[in-house]
């Protein structure tokens, strides 16, 4: 069998093209691009429209360059008489209906509308309401439309579907058979399928319909083709290995061949010739989550090793034998290549971080130079095994990821702020620095859930993945974000709006190119998934940046992503072009003899050492003898240069160091408010999102004060941070401003018009260190947009750094309390028509305390009265950017009732502020994770109290 019957029938099997009616009603299904006739191409599917609902492969029709006018065809073999429903998936960022012709007679239209991601309220309010511009830059859910119904009779018929101008991006679409004057043929299958050109597909997405690790040969030509040319007589046999390929392209069933001349191919790389040492590590196999990685739920087993030569048939040596019997984590190589740091633990213990000594030249440790561990138990960690006993968070404290910086020192990720996971009573790491000894250890982040996976880009910065939840679902926001070695310059770096893949990590520099190496996994599904290209000088917030080299691995979301490809982890680049990597291969089977009956089954296959190209050629380098080990975090022995050494923040403003301020800078707020007139905003407001510590999860899952999936309750449905108001600080005419704001917090900003509403949200978090200045161009610009050339200087440089000032009503610093805030406004206002006697508009604003609310707020909340977003649910709720005025105060039908009469009389401007500022801190509940909150302690002395006064 030749690689196009395998293509061919690999394909039959994974598109569904009917069902017996003993089943399912019968259909006649087609991914859009097997097309017959048409003037599109097929182009790949990198989540740009992407959601939950669509199906992998990923393909769809090119829509962006299409000509007037466009139009696809497809013939299609009818084999019963009968009325058919058609049925359409495609997605749209305008309304961009289509004609649906029959036999050349167009009978009625589909695609009539434009498609969304999960809306803001997702239980019950669309994404996009009446008067707001049509999102034509943001992703758009496909969806399945039920366009028509027609009666075709058995025979050969054409369908075509067609639009004069920009058409939707079509993707499948189904004739559902509904009437019977007959029944399917049983075993019925569609021959008018058109013979499938391959050349419509991209290269890369071959290896979609093929078996698992088979030979695209269009793509290992380019491979060899592209090294020919780079490498020159570097590459002395590339001829030959074309000459070979085309001679088994001819070959019936090659696959064997083909894969031995692929690994002849890849490993003549002259980036991987140099190559002659090896690190890489090894552990049980295990799958666990982006957020879990740091508990050890493995088995001991494994080490450190050096494999040389780097073949498969290379000598490994194992470099920290008298650890033999515990659990290895990540681990780093110094620049110079003398040092190892790496994370262990022995079973059921904590992993702390240790350092060994090598000899680049010989692959050795350094003789005399003995194991060092670097962190250690300590008090506090034995007080919280005490405080906690039988909790999530009696373990102790994990330290992990270490990571050279390029002064000498560590940063790792750590337990040891003890926060939890605001949806779930799990421990989270957060970066730390470390001398090189070990002493001076210093948290760098109040991030609000995990980092993980620090490593340092060439330009001296540490990328690492971050959780965040601000106004965002629970899942999906797992990006990466990048700091300085001091803990000051937090940046996003990409994906912060991003559905799929859920999340990213592993990030790295190419050498010699801007570009990034990372992994784009699921929420869960073990910290693995596609490899994919990073060019973020194209966008740091669209999937325009993303270049999936695997993508038989779909992107991930909640889970691992789907597709017959296994799994990466931890690309090491060689160039922009060549990468080693961790995989599993798709299909991979263990053979039961080799498994040990004493050893605990896994439950996944494991992993080994490959190489990787750009066009997704892939050649198995090393995997352990041991089936249940896998082969992981390969890094070639060898110094590298040392990325610049950054100077840290500690040289400037000594005043605001001591005074824990750092400076925020804004060139002009209307860059990046599409939509918002030039004198509009008048005010920044300075907000904060707090972490949840161990404590409060403890005392909540003690109290009974968890909500839904809100480990500590705070809203009901709006938020699962609490917000804190800092502040404001006033905009100039030109719309420039520059003020202090509180170092070392998790500060957002909103823009806000004369009356304190909320025009627009930054929904994501900023660290700042003491002393720190920072400066942005505009709110949500795309951050490669220079400032706008000025005669003169903006006008908040005219003068010294704003502090920030209270707002009417409010005497400093104030945590965002319902009961507090809201409550007594409701009482003297509205009580007297919105009570249980013949509420008005069905709305009781008492104040009767609920399970673990109250009654005004529920009803404000559950009846729609206020716009928020809902961010108390999974996946892809809220990821996406909005444009300004998409919710908050001004989508609010209770703001807009109190600026009216007779409400508007006996609402003070106060009173106002303070509802607003409620309404777009997204309707929390409560501002204090103290006391009990359950209904069952009201006659507890320790009911509900109201946050302790803020100082700065």
């Amino acid at each position: 069998m030749n690689l196009k019957t395998i293509l061919q029938a690999s394909l039959l099997s994974c598109l569904l093209l009917a069902t017996s009616v003993n089943a399912r009603p019968p259909k006649i299904a087609r991914k859009c691009w097997e097309y017959s006739r048409g003037n599109t191409k097929v182009v790949e599917h990198t989540a740009v429209y992407g959601d939950y609902r669509d199906k992998h492969p990923a393909l769809m029709l090119d829509a962006s360059d299409s000509t007037k006018p466009y139009f696809v065809e497809y013939d299609l073999d009818i084999p019963v008489t009968g009325e058919y429903m058609l049925k359409v998936h495609y997605a749209s960022a305008g309304v961009r209906p289509m004609d649906v012709l029959f036999d050349g007679k167009k009978v009625g239209t589909c695609c009539a509308k434009m498609t969304n991601n999960s809306p803001p309220y997702i239980d019950r309010h669309p994404a996009v309401w009446e008067g707001l511009p049509e999102r034509t830059w943001d992703k758009h859910g496909a969806e399945w439309e039920e366009s028509l119904k027609r009666k075709l009779t058995a025979g050969k018929h054409t369908i075509k579907f067609m639009r004069n101008g920009l058409p939707p991006n079509l993707l499948a679409f189904e004739l559902v058979f509904l009437k019977e004057k007959g029944r399917f043929p049983k075993g019925w299958k569609d021959n008018s399928k058109p013979e499938l050109d391959i050349k419509r597909i991209p290269g890369r997405y071959e290896n979609v319909f093929t078996p698992a690790d088979s030979v695209v040969v269009r793509m290992l030509r380019e491979a060899i083709q592209y090294n020919m040319k780079t490498f020159g007589p570097k590459y002395p046999r590339g001829q030959e290995y074309l000459k070979r390929l085309a001679a088994l392209e001819k070959k019936e069933n090659p696959q064997a061949e083909l894969i031995a001349l692929r690994r002849e191919a890849m490993l003549a790389n002259p980036k991987f010739q140099q190559v002659d040492k090896l690190l890489f590590a090894t552990h049980m196999t295990r799958s666990t989550s982006t957020y879990r990685g740091h508990e050890n739920h493995t088995l001991p087993g494994g080490n450190i090793y050096v494999l040389s030569p780097v073949a498969p048939g290379g000598k490994v040596t194992p470099l920290v034998p008298e650890l033999k019997n515990g659990i290895f984590g990540r681990y780093d190589l110094s620049f110079d290549a003398t040092k190892i740091a790496f994370c262990y633990t022995e079973e059921d213990g904590h992993f702390r971080i240790y350092e060994i000594d090598i000899d680049p030249k010989t692959g050795l440790r350094v003789p005399g130079k003995k194991l060092r561990q670097l962190t250690f138990d300590d008090k506090l960690e034995a007080k919280t095994g005490e405080d906690f006993k039988g909790t999530f968070c009696a373990k102790g404290f994990d330290d992990i990821d270490p990571c050279y910086l390029p002064g000498g020192n560590l940063m790792f990720a750590s337990t040891r702020s003890q926060r939890s996971v605001l949806c779930f009573p799990a421990t989270v790491t957060t970066l730390y620095t470390m001398d090189a000894d070990g002493s001076n250890m210093v948290c760098i982040s109040k991030g609000q859930v995990n980092e993980i996976n620090p490593i340092v880009l060439d330009d001296g910065r540490v990328s690492y993945m971050r959780w965040e939840y601000i106004d965002k679902g629970f899942g999906n926001v797992q990006s990466l974000w990048v700091v300085r070695p001091d803990g000051s310059g937090s940046d996003h770096l990409y994906k912060n709006n991003i559905i799929c893949p859920g999340a990213m990590l592993n990030a790295r520099s190419i050498p010699n190119s801007q570009k990034i190496i990372a992994i784009g996994a699921g929420h869960h599904g073990g910290l693995s998934g596609p490899v994919v290209l990073l060019d973020t000088r194209r966008h740091r917030r669209t999937a325009d940046a993303m270049t999936n080299l695997t993508p038989e691995i779909a992107y991930g979301g909640m889970g691992p992503g789907r597709g017959n490809g296994g799994r990466f982890k931890e690309p090491f680049p060689l160039s922009e072009k060549f990468f080693l990597v961790t995989h599993r291969p798709g299909n991979f089977m263990i053979k039961k003899e080799k498994v040990e009956k004493k050893k605990k089954k896994q439950g996944d296959p494991p992993f080994g050492l490959y190489a990787l190209d750009a066009w997704g050629n892939r050649t198995e380098i090393y995997r352990d003898p041991d089936p249940e080990l896998s082969c992981y975090l390969p890094i070639p022995l060898k110094p590298r240069p040392v990325p610049t050494n950054i100077t840290p923040v500690a040289k400037t403003d000594a005043a605001k160091k001591k005074q824990k301020l750092a400076t925020m800078f804004l060139s002009d707020v209307y860059q990046g408010l599409d939509g918002i007139e030039r004198g509009r905003v008048k005010y920044i407001r300075v907000m904060d999102a707090l972490n949840l510590s161990w404590e409060d999860t403890y005392r909540s899952g003690k109290n009974g004060d968890s909500a839904g999936m809100q480990a500590s309750a705070v809203s009901l449905g709006g938020d699962v941070a609490m917000k804190k108001v800092w502040g404001v600080a006033k905009v100039h005419e030109d719309g420039s401003a520059c003020f202090t704001v509180p170092a070392e917090q998790n500060i957002f900003f909103q823009a806000l018009d004369e009356n304190f509403m909320e025009l627009h949200r930054m929904r994501t978090f900023l660290n700042l260190m003491p002393g720190e200045q920072r400066g942005c161009v505009g709110c949500h610009e795309v951050r490669r947009k220079a400032p706008t050339l000025k005669k003169s200087l903006p006008m908040a440089m005219a003068q010294p750094p704003q502090a920030l000032q209270p707002m009417p009503g409010y005497t400093g610093p104030r945590m965002v309390h319902y009961m507090r805030d809201i409550q007594p406004i409701l009482d003297k206002n509205c009580v007297s028509c919105h009570s249980d006697k013949n509420p008005k508009g069905d709305l009781v604003l008492t104040g009767e305390v609920t399970k673990l609310w109250n009654r005004s707020y529920e009803n404000l909340t559950k009846k729609a009265m206020v716009s928020y977003l809902h961010t108390c649910g999974y996946g892809s709720s809220h990821v996406a950017l909005e444009p300004p005025l998409t919710f908050g105060s001004h989508r609010s039908k209770m703001v807009a009732r109190i600026r009216k009469a007779p409400c508007k009389s006996n609402i003070t401007r106060e009173d106002f502020i303070k509802i607003v500022t409620w309404i777009d801190a997204n309707a929390p509940f409560y501002g204090t994770h103290q006391g009990k909150k359950n209904l069952r302690w009201k006659d507890d002395p320790d009911f509900r109290p109201f946050p302790v006064v803020s100082k700065k």
